[in-house]
């Protein structure tokens, strides 16, 4: 999604020649007839098809530029190229952007611009300046955009005919300008003071739209419950003005709101009606998008799973007929990550959660990228405001030359002023804004590996039933069978005698198998007595196995350390010594384990093949994610030192400790 979801207000902001009234029918009804009656002179008609069709670009798109494209035909015929015709001319260019074709948006207002200047169209001039600055706004250019609305109100105040209403417009869409440079405070400001004049001249319309800005505004500013409060005060004017664009889009992102703070019976009543085209709307396919990929996180996070992949396939099916959307699929891969990996298809889970890191990237990288030309366009608008000032100092040192050297010091002083709070104000915020990203970052490694464990915990699981299975099955079968013989009375005592020996046998090896279930799953001597002594035992058993000698050298760890520090050392130590057991052929191993100065170390050493470390990381295995994931929960850095034609192998493990009194 763009940063600040500038989609919500695509054309609501473009001004009309006449007010913009409700959507209803009958004022639609109306407006046609009075442009099919050719008894009424053409400016009359014409003028009643404009404003049928500004009303149409926000409910019926299609009938709208269908209209207007037959009115620009007939009026030509008519009456050539005249004001007439460019003022309907508007409304296609309108049509263009608020369907995000801003290129040819851009092409009509510059034609409509150019032709009001040469022919003193003032009124005209102004609209197509403050369309070209919603133009350059919905295009990221906002340095363009500050400048043609700057122009567009200048040129409305020059005229003393015009009112607050008149130019209302303008204020509204510096706020936007403000908002998307986020500078929220001053945003803030101009939508409030916008707001005040569409309530005290009764524009629904218009409330709609900077209640809607009001809300994005205090949401970025973690203001949630005045953002609540203008994101409804949106949805009820967008509806009493039929304005079903900003209607629907205000319910998915009110939606999304309450789904964020866990009011999920809200959100989903939200986004259901966001959903809904019952009303005649038609989603285009990114609010669409949006819409389904909220629903389906919603639904994930109650457990409700089949729901949850409906709507989410149904954003798959969307993106694969829209592909250029792929950067507004995040919460989308997200969901379905989620989704995949609590129906135990890891496979799925990792796929869709790897294709949201790789679009993550993607847009943190874009997202910086912005960061920058933001920054750039705020220090070029105040050095265009610093220079303004200096011209006005030097006609001020014209008046009388005693001051000539006074107002060049203070000049000078100023700028180097204003310069030295400017650096360090763009420093001081552009860390801010790193610090921020990375901690979002930091965010969402964590809930990967998250599921990564929980991954590993249902391996481990199916890991014990399947030993379980396999290790008890047979003997129960054995012991079935000698019951069943000690049963018979046709058996001999000799046989009986024989049977009793053996089911003592099988017993034993039951007793055996428990013995290492259990010790698997949790070792008791880790639960009683702790790392060290857990670890001497697993010397012990490979020692006794004589596959290779395992050597323990313990300095300075506490007897006892946290239960999470100790189970995920332990089982880091168990995966890597079965790994070396396994594929390196190695005779001798080293653990040492050794604490100090608020740290604690890990390392493994062995005598057995290198290998290539690449190779061993990147593989599908699971006991380097396993081993992974655990060192991600201790914050622990990993190491590992081999290659391959070289004998001996090193694992290392690093992290800060300090012993919790309980």
């Amino acid at each position: 999604m763009t940063r600040f979801s500038l989609a919500f207000f695509l054309g609501f902001l473009f001004c009309s020649s006449t007010p913009v009234q409700a959507f209803q029918s009958d004022r639609l009804d109306s407006l046609e007839k009075v442009y099919e009656d050719r008894s009424l002179l053409d400016s009359v008609r014409f003028r009643a098809l404009q404003e049928m069709t500004f009303s149409l670009i926000f409910s019926d798109g299609e009938r709208a530029k269908e209209k207007i494209k037959e009115g620009l035909s007939a009026a030509e015929k008519s009456f050539g190229k005249t004001r007439i015709y460019f003022e309907l001319l508007q409304n296609l260019g309108i049509y263009y952007d608020v369907n995000q074709q801003t290129d040819s948006s851009f092409e009509i207002f510059s034609q409509i611009l150019e032709e009001s200047k040469q022919n003193g169209w003032l009124s005209l001039q102004e609209r197509s300046l403050n369309n070209l600055g919603m133009n350059s706004l919905n295009s990221s250019k906002y340095r363009n955009a500050i400048e043609y609305f700057s122009s567009a109100l200048e040129l409305s105040k020059q005229n003393p005919t015009t009112k607050e209403a008149d130019w209302v417009k303008y204020i509204s869409n510096m706020g936007l300008a403000n908002q998307e440079l986020e500078l929220f405070d001053q945003a803030i400001t101009y939508h409030l003071e916008a707001l005040a004049i569409r309530e005290k001249i009764q524009d629904p319309n218009g409330i709609a739209i900077s209640s809607a800005n009001l809300g994005i505004c205090y949401k970025l500013m973690g203001e949630e419950d005045k953002a609540i409060v203008y994101y409804q005060k949106a949805i009820d004017n967008a509806k009493a003005a039929g304005n079903k664009v900003l209607y629907h889009r205000v319910h998915d992102n009110l939606g999304s709101l309450y789904i964020g703070r866990k009011e999920y019976d809200k959100g989903i009543a939200m986004l259901k009606i966001a959903l809904d085209t019952s009303d005649g709307f038609s989603l285009d396919p990114k609010m669409e998008l949006s819409i389904v990929s909220n629903s389906s996180a919603a639904h994930v996070d109650l457990g409700q799973l089949d729901q949850a992949l409906g709507f989410a396939n149904r954003g798959m099916e969307i993106l694969k007929e829209h592909p250029d959307l792929v950067n507004y699929s995040l919460t989308l891969n997200y969901a379905l990550a989620k989704i995949y990996f609590r129906k135990g298809d890891f496979e799925k889970g990792n796929a869709y959660l790897e294709e949201y890191q790789k679009i993550n990237r993607e847009v943190f990288n874009a997202e910086n990228a912005k960061l920058l030309t933001d920054l750039q366009v705020q220090y070029d608008l105040e050095k265009k405001e610093n220079q303004i000032a200096l011209q006005n100092a030097e006609l001020q040192e014209k008046n009388a030359v005693l001051q000539r050297n006074y107002f060049a010091f203070a000049a000078l002083g100023f700028l180097l002023l204003l310069a030295i709070v400017t650096f360090f104000y763009y420093q001081n915020r552009n860390k801010r804004k790193q610090e921020l990203l990375v901690k979002d970052r930091e965010l969402k490694v964590k809930e990967a590996y998250i599921q990564a464990s929980l991954e590993s915990q249902e391996q481990e699981r199916r890991r014990m039933a399947q030993d379980l299975h396999d290790g008890f099955g047979q003997y129960i079968s054995a012991l079935r069978l000698y019951v069943s013989q000690l049963k018979s009375d046709q058996a001999k005592e000799e046989l009986k005698t024989e049977l009793v020996s053996r089911t003592d046998s099988v017993l034993d090896e039951m007793s055996k198998e428990i013995s290492n279930v259990v010790y698997d799953l949790m070792p008791a001597t880790l639960i009683r007595f702790g790392l060290i002594s857990a670890l001497e035992d697993l010397a012990g058993r490979i020692n006794a196995s004589e596959k290779a000698k395992l050597e323990i050298s313990p300095t300075g760890i506490p007897k006892r350390m946290d239960e999470l520090v100790e189970i995920n050392l332990f089982r880091i130590c168990q995966e890597w010594i079965n790994n070396v057991l396994k594929y390196s052929g190695a005779k001798n191993i080293q653990l040492n384990l050794s604490g100090q100065e608020g740290k604690i170390r890990l390392s493994l050493l062995d005598d057995g093949r290198g290998f290539d470390p690449a190779v061993f990381i990147h593989s599908k295995r699971n006991g380097w994610k396993n081993i992974n994931t655990r060192a991600g929960l201790l914050n622990a850095q990993l190491e590992l030192y081999t290659s391959p034609g070289i004998q001996g192998t090193e694992l290392l493990i690093q992290f800060p400790y300090s012993q919790r009194i309980n």
